[in-house]
């Protein structure tokens, strides 16, 4: 892997952590001003994942020549692994929620993956 791919990929995954960044403090306003349920945070939080694997599989595989949809796949397992590894050291009982934390992987790698099948569209 070239220098500029790896430069690429940190590119991609600091913009999926910027926004859902961003996200997390927006749905905490919300929580924080409104009263909104448990379900519609949970349902930010997704979302969030989503968008933010997404967003960072589009800018990881920008500038890659063919089979876009798998540097999209790396970066959301890169996201993923990052934010497992985080809550593994913050909350040790992470995996009491086996299929949450199955499902959450699932869905950063797929939010990637449609980043670069939908980067891969653009030349």
């Amino acid at each position: 892997m070239s220098r500029g791919t790896v430069i690429q990929v940190v590119k991609g995954v600091v913009a999926a952590f910027l926004l859902s960044a961003i996200i997390l403090i927006l749905l905490a306003f919300l929580l924080y001003r409104f009263d909104v349920t448990e379900s519609v945070v949970r349902g930010g939080i997704v979302a969030d994942y989503v968008f933010s694997c997404f967003i960072g599989g589009m800018v990881v595989s920008k500038r890659q020549k063919g089979k876009r949809y798998l540097w999209g796949i790396l970066a959301g397992v890169l996201y993923y692994v990052i934010i497992l590894v985080v809550s593994m050291i913050v909350n040790q009982k992470i995996f009491v929620n086996i299929p949450g934390v199955v499902s959450t992987g699932v869905l950063c790698i797929l939010g990637g993956m449609l980043g670069g099948m939908l980067q891969a569209g653009k030349g």
